[in-house]
């Protein structure tokens, strides 16, 4: 029998492997939000994660109402507090914030169209009613007089408080926040012409701002603002299998590896991006078990690579579900992120956990959050500068990838020709 060519086998193997993962799998969701009388239905526009430093599993998950405001809740689902003054499109937080008497904080953001700006609040698990408290009641929102649909919050390179807003009228505006008495100012660095946004998110690694532009698909930007106001383009719409794009969220693995994912709310899709090449990995969708109640119309998403306590040991996945027939409205689905990954085949990877898996000051590190700077020490395609080295990778995976599989498949073909 004639064996087959090294440039057949290898275009076997390649188609193979792309369409291996072209149709979605399913993750089975484990909770879910229970919304009270005051949260009404059907208005749920964004979602973040704090995480409590001092005991992970007490972590709370803040939604942003565009009725009502914002609202927080317990990992097991029940809601815990309602913070209603005006409405709110989005919300995000960073940890590190300066308090008084020298301690730190999480700060919240919240966009906020009823008061028109972004309006700041601290996360104090100890306050009364839940532990949203508005910082410096009495001053204006940050930004004021723009109506701002989403915002996201990072670090500068030195180690600043920044913000990313998308104004509602299109286009980026990022300041530097800095801490006042009992409070917070905001001033602006750049504008950026990046038309419609719905998502945003900041890979702290590789200094890279990733922005979902409404009829356009994903872009990359960098992160700093003196990276000028030129994006680029990392998916169209109609390639990389996104029919539409959303909110948008990091999975960090290490400083260097993980996944950029993209909500993909036409298709009800999650799309999963590796975080290196950019390259798509594949999709999923959150269903309960059995298939039914999955995840449609999502508006907001989280990904998180730490232990938060025995319910969520291998990090957390959060999204939005716009048509929940077991709420009769629309809320929260929560799941293992080993679900998601162990969904896929080959499996994605599950950041490897550590004893300790508290923050310090509540900041989260994912999605644009708070946390150290990290050296990249790689870079994507594109990306921030740096030598492609993987030391200091804490991650764990039971995937082989498909081009060291090729790779050796090829070795042992030309080993037999030579022997025939």
């Amino acid at each position: 029998m004639r064996n087959p060519s090294l440039p057949a086998l290898t275009a076997v193997l390649v188609s193979t492997a792309a369409v291996a993962q072209t149709a979605p799998v399913q993750a089975p969701y484990t909770v879910q939000t229970q919304p009270g009388a005051r949260s009404g239905g059907g208005t749920v526009n964004d979602v973040a994660l704090w995480v409590n430093p001092a005991n992970p599993a007490a972590s709370r998950l803040i939604t942003a109402d565009q009725n009502n405001g914002l609202f927080t809740y317990a990992l097991d689902g029940g809601e815990l507090q309602a913070v209603t003054e005006g409405t709110s499109s989005s919300v995000d937080v960073l940890g590190g914030f300066p308090l008084a008497g020298g301690t730190s904080g999480a700060l919240v953001l919240s966009a906020n169209p009823t008061l028109t700006g972004l309006v700041p609040y601290v996360m104090d698990p100890n306050a009364d009613g839940g532990g949203l408290t508005r910082l410096s009641p009495t001053a204006p929102p940050l930004g004021s007089g723009v109506s701002y649909g989403t915002v996201r919050m990072a670090r500068g390179l030195d180690g600043s408080l920044q913000a990313f807003g998308a104004l509602s009228a299109g286009g980026l505006r990022q300041f530097t926040l800095t801490p006042t008495d009992g409070g917070v100012t905001a001033t602006p660095l750049r504008d950026i012409p990046a038309g419609a946004v719905l998502g945003l998110v900041v890979d702290p690694a590789y200094r890279t701002l990733y922005v979902a532009q409404q009829g356009q698909g994903l872009y990359r930007y960098g992160a700093d603002a003196d990276a000028g106001t030129t994006g680029t383009q990392v998916v169209g719409l109609g390639d990389g299998g996104l029919t539409s794009v959303g909110r948008l969220a990091l999975y960090e693995v290490s400083g260097l590896d993980g996944y950029l994912i993209a909500s993909d709310p036409n298709a009800n899709t999650f799309v999963v991006f590796d975080r290196r090449t950019l390259g798509r990995v594949g999709s999923f969708q959150l269903v309960q078990d059995g298939g039914t109640d999955a995840v449609e119309q999502s508006r907001g998403l989280v990904a998180f690579s730490g232990a938060l306590g025995t319910a969520f040991p291998e990090g957390l996945f959060v999204a939005h579900d716009g048509v929940s027939s077991s709420t009769l409205g629309d809320n929260l689905k929560l799941t293992s992120w080993g679900n998601v990954a162990r969904a896929f085949s080959p499996p994605l990877t599950i950041a490897q956990q550590q004893a300790d898996a508290g923050t310090g000051d509540g900041g989260t590190g994912q999605d644009g959050g708070g946390g150290v700077i990290i050296d990249p020490g790689g870079n994507p395609i594109g990306g921030g500068p740096g030598d492609d080295d993987d030391s200091g990778c804490g991650c764990t995976s039971a995937s082989v990838p498909a081009v060291t599989t090729l790779g050796l498949l090829a070795m042992a073909l030309l080993g037999r020709r030579r022997r025939g």
